[in-house]
This record gives C-alpha cells, sequence and structure tokens, in this order.
C-alpha cells in the first residue's frame, strides 16, 4: 500500500504492479532491471491519480514492450537530463507499471526537478513509487526534505523525517542541516537548537555547515556573545571553522559596532590557519562606510592591495553605494567606469543607488537612460530599479511616461510586485484617472 501520509492532499495508487521474487538480482546506479521476463496483463497499473495511460498519449515507441531494460533507461535519463519531468514520470510509471524496478539515483533527480519546479504531488508521487516498487535511500527522503523546507511546509519535512524513520532509514547529518537550515532561515532558532539536541542524541557528528548556520542565525537571534560560545563549542568538537564561518563572525562583530574586535579578529585568522578574503574585507569596508569613515576604509583598501586581495563587485557597488549616499555622484559614476574598465561585470544593486541618485536630483533622463543601458549590455533591471524611476516620474507629474515603462514590464520579463501597483495607482488617482486607478489589480502572490 503507497502512502498519502505526506500530506492530506496527496492520494495514493489505486492499483500497483505484482512483486516477482527472484535470487539473481543484478543492481546498477544506470540500469533498470525486469524481474519477470514475462509479465502478465495483470502487472499493469489499472490506474493512477495523476497520469492516465490510454492509446492516445502513448508515443509510438511504446505502442510494443519489446525493447530491453537499457533502451527505457535511456529514455528516461534523456528527458529527465532535459528537465522534461512530466515525460520522465511517464516513463517511470510505464517502466513500473511493467514490472521493472525503479533506480533510486534517477528518481532522486526527478524528485529536485519536480520540487524545483513547485510540483509538489509529483514528487511526492515519485517517492511513493521509490518506496513500493524499488528501494529508497537517504539521498532520495532528503530531496524530499529538502524540497519541503524550501517551499516553507516544515510540518511536511518533519511528516517526511518520520516516515523515513518508520522505513528504517535513519537520518544523517544532511538530514539534519538541511532541517536546521531552514528552521534558522525562518527566525525559529529556539528549535534549531532542539534539532541540534535531536542530532546528537541520534549519533550524528554535527558538521562544520551546521554550526555556522546556527552561527549566522544566532547573531541575528541571541547576538554575537551567544555566537561566540557557539564557535568555542565547535572548536571543543574538533571541528575546524573555515571562512565561511569566520566571515559570520565578522559581520555579527560589526553589526553590533565592535569595529575594533573585528579587526582584531581579522588579523588573528591566520593564526587559526585561515586568510581573510575578499569577502572578509567586505564586511568591514562596508561597516566602516556605513560609519562615514572614509579615511578608515582607504587604509583598509590598501592593505587589501598589499594583500593581493583583489576587489570585487560587491567592494565596487559597497563603494559606489556610499558615494551616492554621501551625494558624491559624479565619483560614484567614475568608479562605476573603474569598475568596468577592470573586467567586472555591474549588476542590478550596482546601478540602484546611482538610478536613485539621479532620481533625487530630478535628473530623470539619466536614470531612465541606465535602464536602456543595462538592458543594452544583458544586465536586466530588477523591480526594485523600475519602482524607483516609476516613483520618480509619478512625482515629478510624468504619469504618462512612468504609464508607458509600466506597460512594458511584462516585456522585459520583470513583472511588477505590489509597490509597483501603489506607485501607478497612488499616480493615476492624483492624475485625476480615478477610474483607470480603480481597474488596476496586482496579480502577485
Amino acid at each position: 500500500m503507497i502512502s498519502a501520509e505526506f500530506s492530506p492532499t496527496f492520494f495514493p495508487f489505486n492499483a500497483h504492479p505484482k512483486h516477482t521474487t527472484t535470487t539473481h538480482h543484478h543492481y546498477s546506479v544506470i540500469t533498470c532491471r525486469n524481474p519477470n521476463s514475462n509479465p502478465s496483463p495483470n502487472n499493469s497499473r489499472s490506474s493512477s491519480s495523476n497520469v492516465k495511460l490510454t492509446t492516445t498519449s502513448k508515443p509510438a515507441h511504446f505502442q510494443s514492450y519489446t525493447y530491453k531494460e537499457t533502451h527505457f533507461m535511456k529514455l528516461l535519463n534523456r528527458s529527465c537530463k532535459a528537465g522534461k519531468y512530466d515525460e520522465s514520470l511517464y516513463f517511470l510509471e510505464l517502466m513500473v507499471g511493467k514490472g521493472y524496478k525503479p533506480d533510486v539515483i534517477l528518481c532522486t533527480k526527478l524528485i529536485k526537478g519536480f520540487f524545483n519546479t513547485k510540483r509538489v504531488e509529483k514528487a511526492v508521487k515519485v517517492i511513493q513509487i521509490l518506496e513500493s516498487h524499488g528501494e529508497p535511500d537517504v539521498f532520495a527522503y532528503n530531496a524530499v526534505i529538502s524540497g519541503f523546507c524550501k517551499l516553507n511546509q516544515i510540518d511536511s519535512a518533519n511528516r517526511v523525517l518520520d516516515r523515513m524513520r518508520n522505513q528504517g532509514f535513519s537520518p544523517d547529518v544532511v538530514t539534519y542541516n538541511i532541517l536546521i537550515g531552514s528552521l534558522c532561515s525562518r527566525g525559529k532558532l529556539g528549535f534549531a537548537m532542539k534539532m541540534l539536541d535531536k542530532l546528537l542524541e541520534d549519533n550524528c557528528k554535527p558538521t562544520v555547515i551546521t554550526y555556522t548556520i546556527l552561527i549566522e542565525a544566532t547573531i541575528f537571534d541571541g547576538g554575537i556573545t551567544e555566537a561566540m560560545k557557539l564557535l568555542d563549542e565547535m572548536l571543543s568538537r574538533g571541528l575546524q571553522p573555515d571562512m565561511y564561518t569566520y566571515n559570520a563572525i565578522i559581520r555579527g562583530l560589526c553589526r553590533e559596532g565592535m569595529m575594533d574586535e573585528a579587526f582584531e579578529f581579522v588579523r588573528s585568522l591566520p593564526s587559526k590557519g585561515c586568510k581573510p578574503d575578499v569577502i572578509s574585507y567586505n564586511i568591514l569596508l562596508r561597516a566602516l562606510l556605513n560609519q562615514g569613515k572614509w579615511g578608515d576604509a582607504e587604509r583598509l583598501m590598501e592593505e587589501m592591495f598589499s594583500r593581493n586581495c583583489e576587489l570585487n563587485a560587491v567592494t565596487y557597488s559597497i563603494l559606489i553605494t556610499s558615494l551616492c549616499r554621501d551625494g558624491k555622484v559624479d565619483e560614484a559614476m567614475n568608479m562605476l567606469k573603474i569598475m568596468v574598465e577592470t573586467g567586472l561585470t555591474p549588476d542590478a544593486f550596482t546601478f540602484d543607488p546611482l538610478i536613485s541618485a539621479f532620481c533625487k536630483e530630478g535628473r530623470l533622463d539619466i536614470a531612465i537612460g541606465f535602464l536602456d543601458y543595462m538592458i543594452s549590455t544583458g544586465c536586466w533591471p530588477d523591480i526594485v530599479n523600475y519602482n524607483t524611476v516609476l516613483s520618480a516620474l509619478c512625482k515629478n507629474g510624468n504619469a504618462d511616461e512612468a504609464m508607458q515603462i509600466f506597460e512594458r514590464l511584462g516585456e522585459t520579463g520583470c513583472p511588477p510586485d505590489v509597490s509597483t501597483y501603489n506607485t501607478m495607482i497612488s499616480a493615476l488617482w492624483n492624475n485625476k484617472e480615478r477610474e483607470k486607478a480603480l481597474s488596476m489589480r496586482w496579480n502577485g502572490g
């Protein structure tokens, strides 16, 4: 019996192919075996929850079932690699309906593909098929748990965890890291810490990733002092932090304004077996410039150069943002020019402070020109860039021009969000076009 315990909305299959028993199984990660060389018609699935196998829907090359299992597997692999997950599921159901044993690696790829496209029911159908006709493993269950966590369905993820145990599989550290990371990203640090306790109870060993996730969350929820305690605990377990861990600590120190301690910590890293990277310096640079300490920032950059630490796009974006915030738009433009000349590619985040600065100065022609320039260079503006320009146009009484840009948003692959609609509705209302304003509807999530 295939269970529908994952969620009340998932329905089990109504009929299943019969299992035959043999002792000459030859397992392979890239082949699929038929334990019954002459399957009877009763072995076919009579119905399924979503896919109906009819003569009208079958591809021509499946009208006859004389192909070898390697050919089935090639078709299944090919469709899965091409991202044709519905086709892959069709082939999978057809194969198990004829008595084939599904391959766990391929099924895991399918599960990830369906979750990535937010088709939860089909992802669950694959794991159900694997449970009923094959041999799932911890990697397959982790894919399901991860998929539910990414969709913020923590309860469903926990039900899969329970089911995993009931099927005789013990969660590994990856399972726990997925759950801990999901809980932390949703501000549930307390539950994440309980999950760490459960990990230890299961005789699982936490990893550097486990503690880095918890340290990052603790910095935002409990402060740097509590985060340092976790770092000490991590070290006491014989785990060697990497630069992701140390950069989280640097970020936490800067976040609480402990700049001296942050610099001291960075300079102690070589003695800990790590070398500060560009991310470390970017964290310090942003913190200094947020405090307006340009002199200290210049000295920091000199240190970066002396250590052969090359600036990246984020470094330039920090400098451009800070210059624009201080009203030094021309210097910010020069910085953008230097950035491009060094071979780095600006992104929407780089352009946003410049667009905002020109809009505030009333130089809307330049701001709009930036949008055109971005598109011409393959750097597509995001909705924040567009909202900045639309808001400025509306405030300056250019609602008609704003409406022209608004109506073209769909063509640029950047659909409007609720902020866009609020801006346009307000502009139309103030422009005495109230009927048009009331007719606007946001269809987003």
